[in-house]
């Protein structure tokens, strides 16, 4: 049984979720799963667990889906190949869930700089979408802090970087299932 990421982009059109989840959960069982429209661009990647090898679900998809991009990632090859962090990452316990929020002139850099500033303070990016509307860009992040960050200092880098931007980061609500 393998464990893969199916990524699927393609035009959005009614039906094209259900069809997509119903010929994957033929083929296996399907575990988290992220779907958005971009721009009018259907965008899903999903976690399928199954008994085929990554090609042949690969092929079979793009055979059944001919207008849509479809790419199989196999996971459990791919983690294999990274390389061991030389510590442990911290457990969900030493960790504080935080949700940014930033509005403001649409500019290339903000995504770059906000996730740099992020990195540079140890948070892990859970989630994270951005949007355009005419000249402005929305960003909302679900990021995880280490026990040890110091909020204020990460508010007020992120402040210098985008003086004339709305920023909003507080603590987020825990996640129910």
């Amino acid at each position: 049984m393998g464990l893969y990421a199916v990524t699927v982009v393609g035009r959005d059109r009614p039906g094209v979720v259900a069809e997509v989840t119903r010929a994957l959960a033929d083929r296996g069982a399907i575990g988290d799963s992220s779907m958005m429209l971009l721009s009018g661009y259907l965008a899903m990647t999903l976690v399928i667990s199954a008994g085929l090898a990554a090609d042949r679900l690969g092929e079979g998809l793009a055979r059944r889906f001919p207008g849509l991009a479809i790419a199989v990632a196999d996971l459990v090859r791919a983690s294999s190949a990274l390389p061991r962090a030389p510590e442990e990452a911290p457990s969900s316990a030493e960790r504080l869930p935080y949700v940014l929020t930033l509005h403001g002139p649409s500019r290339g850099d903000v995504l770059p700089v906000v996730t740099g500033l992020l990195s540079e303070a140890g948070c892990a990016i859970t989630s994270m979408t951005s949007r355009t509307s005419g000249g402005l860009l929305a960003v909302v992040a679900d990021v995880d802090l280490p026990g040890h960050a110091d909020v204020a200092s990460l508010m007020r880098r992120t402040a210098d970087a985008l003086d004339d931007w709305r920023i909003a980061f507080r603590p987020s609500e825990p996640a129910v299932l």
